[in-house]
């Protein structure tokens, strides 16, 4: 099969193994759909979703890595009961229904936050209500699912917005409360992150030296990863409020922000011994060598300036 004759396939039978593992439920209380779901940065992937009757949110399950498996010579019907055993995994626990959507009150706890960049995510926020804020767009999502298989989430349009009457800066200030009580900053420096992986890899002497040499250098490279208790688009907790307004203030001078990924931000503070052309440049061989395309958030390093208490990108302040 090509690619379309697997994702048809996928969605004419996959009622009927559903069936099978509910012991006969009646598969007409649900209902299956594929979809084109445009991801961050403009990137676009196949969902499929299964659903029951009157539920607004089930979850996407995307097919473009099943489809891998399928070329490589996975029988489609273990591939079929995976997608199954997926939905199951995840699909009790996403409970918002179409009234829910409507009703302000019903949903407003559910509503986080989400950085993303600007210029590359323009078809998307043009159906949806956002925020810009230097070169990124902070957009709105609800929480449909959170737990320890990840967080299931769905981008707020413009449909709801206009439905809630409500202020895009109310609905704001709502969403930054709620993400940061759902998803609790977290920092640590890059130094102690390193080390503490090579000690889980459970390696040779080696890498007890290199553990022993990386310590000694923590005094002279000060570099702190600030994400959140998910590490799931950490990046958002460069929002929160006072968490850099602090650390600027204990570090006692302004701090470079380096955007690493939509999971998370690096802060450099200003008297580290870097240059800030080297941190540029940093970001740059990364986003092109390291991080995927999907969880590229920016270009630009940040700077936070401890006396005006602000953000700006650097060279633009």
């Amino acid at each position: 099969m090509n690619y379309n004759e697997f994702l048809n396939y996928i969605k004419d039978n996959i009622l009927e193994v559903l069936k099978n593992q509910k012991d006969n439920e009646d598969s007409a209380e649900y209902e299956v759909s594929l979809h084109k779901i445009s991801k961050n940065n403009g990137i676009v992937l196949d969902g499929l979703s299964i659903r029951k009757k009157g539920e607004y949110i089930s979850p996407n399950i995307y097919l473009n890595s099943y489809y891998e498996g399928y070329q490589m010579g996975k029988p489609i019907s273990v591939i079929m009961e995976e997608i199954v055993y997926r939905y199951e995994q995840i699909g009790e626990e996403a409970t918002i229904k179409v009234e829910d959507l409507t009703d302000f009150n019903a949903i407003k706890d559910k509503i986080v936050l989400r950085l993303v960049n600007y210029e590359k995510n323009q078809e998307v926020l043009k159906h949806c209500p956002h925020r810009k804020y230097l070169d990124l767009a902070i957009t709105f999502r609800y929480i449909a699912s959170k737990g320890a298989l990840g967080v299931a989430s769905s981008l707020v349009s413009n449909t709801e917005f206009e439905l809630w009457k409500v202020d895009l800066e109310e609905l704001y200030h709502l969403a930054l409360f709620n993400t940061m009580r759902e998803f609790p900053w977290k920092m640590e420096s890059l130094v102690k992150i390193v080390t503490d992986s090579i000690r889980n890899d459970k390696q040779d002497i080696l890498s007890e030296e290199l553990i022993q040499e990386l310590e000694q250098m923590e005094n002279g490279v000060s570099m702190y990863v600030l994400t959140n208790d998910h590490g799931i688009n950490g990046a958002t907790s460069m929002l929160y409020d006072h968490v850099i307004y602090n650390f600027a203030k204990v570090q006692d001078c302004n701090i470079y922000i380096l955007p690493s990924s939509v999971h998370e931000v690096m802060l450099v503070p200003e008297n580290a011994d870097v240059e800030p052309e080297f941190l540029s440049n940093l970001v740059m061989e990364a986003n092109q060598s390291t991080v995927g395309y999907i969880d590229l958030l920016s270009d630009h390093v940040y700077y936070y300036d401890k006396e005006r208490e602000q953000v700006y990108i650097y060279g633009q302040n």
